[in-house]
C-alpha cells in the first residue's frame, strides 16, 4: 500500500520549487540566446544560404518539438511512479522511454536523410535554385542529429522528473560553447559554409546527448537508476503506458508547430517589411515566454508526483500555487519587455514599416501574455501531468487551426488587415484555450484518468 502524505509542504517546499524553476529559466534563456547568436553568425554566408537554413529550421523546430513533447509526456509515467516512491518501476519506465524515443527519432532521421529533397519541394514548391541547394545540404546533415536530439530530450526530461533541472542548464551552456566554436571553426576556418553550420549542429547535439546519458548512468544514488541498456529488453506493458501519455503530447506539439508554419506562410504574403517585423516579434515572444514555460515544466513534475502519490488535493494546491507564480513572473517580465521595446528597436537597422510591425506586434503579445498566457499554456501542463493528454491535444489542435490559423486567414483575406490579422488570431486562440483549460481543471474530470495501474 502506498502511503499518502496530504501535507503539500512535505511533498515540495517553496525552496525546492525555486531550485527546480531557476535552472529551467536559465536553460531557456541560453537556448534563446543561442538561436539569436547562430542567426547572426550565419548571416555572412549570404541571402540564399540564410534563406535555405531558415526554411530547414522551420522543419527542424517542428520535429524537435515533437521529440521534446514525446519525451516530456513520457516522463509523466516516471514522475507518477516517483510520487509512489516506486523507484524500481520508475527506473524501468525511464529505460523504456529511452528505447521508444530513440527508435522514433532514428526512423525520422533515416526518412529525412533519404527524402530531404522531395520533402523540401513538397513544403516549399519551386524556390530559387541557390536557396534549394543550401536547404538540401543543411537538411540532410542536420537530420543526422535527430537521434541525438531525442536522446538529449529524454535524459533532460528524466532529470526534471526527479527535481533536478540543473543538468539541462549545464548541457545548454555546453551546447552554446560548442555551437559558437563549431561555427567559427567549420564556417570560418574551413570555409564549409552551410555544411559547416550543419556539422557544427550535429556535433553540438551529439555532445549534449552523450553528456546527459553519462550523467544518467552515474546517478546511482538518485531515485532513477538506469541499468545496462544493451541488450535491449523491451517491456511492452510499460511502453504502451508511455505512448498513451507521450503520443498525444507529441502530436499536440507537432500540430501546433505546423499551424505556426501556415501562419509564417501567410506573413510572407504581406511583404518584406512584415517578414522582418515578424522575425523580431518571434524573438520577443521567445524571451517573454521564458518565465512561464519554466514554471510550466516545473508544474508537470510536481503535479505528476502528487497524483502518483494518490494526493489529488496536493495536485490542486500546487497547480494553483504555480499558476499564481506564473502570473507574477509573466507580468514582471513582459512589463519590463514592453517598456524596453522602443529603445531596443530604435537600435535596429530596419525600415520604419518593419519597426512599426515589430513594435505593435510585440506590444500586443506582452499585454496578452500578462493576462492570458498562463491559463492558455501553463495550466495544460498540469492536465498532461495527470494523464489528460488526449484532451489537451484536441483542444490545442482545434484552437490553433480553427481560431488562430482560420481567423487569421479569414481576417487577412476578407478585411485585408495584413499583420494585425496574425495578432487577432493569437489573442482569440489564447482566450479560448484559457477558458476551456480552466473549466476542465475546475470541473475535476481529470481525476478519473489513470496513468498507472492501481
Amino acid at each position: 500500500m502506498c502511503e499518502t502524505d496530504t501535507r503539500p509542504r512535505e511533498l515540495w517546499s517553496n525552496r525546492e520549487l525555486v531550485q527546480l524553476v531557476w535552472p529551467l529559466a536559465i536553460e531557456r534563456l541560453l537556448v534563446a540566446s543561442l538561436g539569436i547568436i547562430d542567426t547572426v553568425m550565419v548571416a555572412y554566408l549570404g541571402e540564399e544560404a540564410v534563406s535555405g537554413i531558415s526554411l530547414v529550421d522551420i522543419i527542424n523546430i517542428i520535429l524537435i518539438d515533437v521529440f521534446t513533447s514525446l519525451a516530456t509526456g513520457g516522463t509523466v509515467v516516471c514522475s507518477q511512479y516517483l510520487g509512489r516512491r516506486d523507484g524500481e518501476n520508475a527506473s524501468r519506465s525511464a529505460e523504456q522511454l529511452i528505447y521508444t524515443v530513440t527508435a522514433i527519432s532514428f526512423a525520422v532521421s533515416i526518412f529525412g536523410v533519404a527524402f530531404h529533397g522531395p520533402i523540401l519541394r513538397l513544403l516549399y514548391g519551386q524556390i530559387a535554385p541557390g536557396v534549394m541547394e543550401s536547404a538540401q545540404t543543411y537538411f540532410w546533415i542536420s537530420a543526422i542529429s535527430y537521434p541525438f536530439v531525442g536522446i538529449y530530450n529524454v535524459g533532460n526530461a528524466l532529470f526534471r522528473s526527479t527535481g533536478n533541472s540543473r543538468v539541462g542548464m549545464a548541457t545548454s551552456f555546453l551546447s552554446n560553447i560548442l555551437k559558437v566554436g563549431g561555427n567559427l571553426f567549420f564556417m570560418s576556418r574551413l570555409n564549409m559554409g552551410v555544411a559547416g553550420a550543419a556539422v557544427s549542429m550535429v556535433i553540438c547535439r551529439a555532445a549534449s546527448a552523450a553528456m546527459v546519458m553519462i550523467l544518467l548512468y552515474r546517478s546511482h544514488d538518485g531515485p532513477l537508476r538506469i541499468g545496462r541498456l544493451f541488450p535491449i529488453r523491451l517491456r511492452w506493458d510499460i511502453i504502451r503506458g508511455i505512448l498513451k501519455v507521450g503520443v498525444p503530447t507529441g502530436l499536440e506539439g507537432g500540430m501546433f508547430q505546423m499551424g505556426k508554419l501556415f501562419l509564417v506562410r501567410l506573413v510572407t504574403t504581406f511583404g518584406t517589411a512584415a517578414i522582418a517585423g515578424n522575425a523580431f516579434i518571434n524573438i520577443i515572444m521567445t524571451l517573454g515566454n521564458i518565465p512561464g514555460i519554466s514554471i510550466a515544466l516545473c508544474m508537470l513534475t510536481v503535479v505528476a508526483q502528487c497524483v502518483g502519490a494518490g494526493d489529488n488535493g496536493a495536485a490542486r494546491r500546487y497547480a494553483r500555487k504555480l499558476v499564481l507564480a506564473s502570473y507574477g513572473a509573466m507580468t514582471v517580465a513582459n512589463v519590463v519587455i514592453a517598456l524596453l521595446l522602443r529603445p531596443a528597436f530604435s537600435l535596429l537597422s530596419i525600415s520604419g514599416e518593419a519597426m512599426t510591425y515589430a513594435f505593435w506586434g510585440s506590444l500586443v503579445f506582452c499585454i496578452a501574455a500578462i493576462f492570458l498566457w498562463t491559463l492558455a499554456y501553463c495550466l495544460p501542463y498540469a492536465l498532461r501531468a495527470v494523464g489528460d493528454g488526449k484532451y489537451t491535444m484536441c483542444v490545442s489542435a482545434c484552437c490553433m487551426w480553427m481560431l488562430r490559423v482560420g481567423s487569421a486567414y479569414f481576417v487577412a483575406h476578407v478585411f485585408g488587415l495584413g499583420m494585425p490579422s496574425i495578432w487577432i488570431g493569437m489573442v482569440l486562440e489564447w482566450t479560448a484555450r484559457a477558458i476551456v483549460y480552466l473549466t476542465r481543471w475546475k470541473s475535476g474530470k481529470w481525476e478519473a484518468n489513470r496513468v498507472l495501474a492501481d
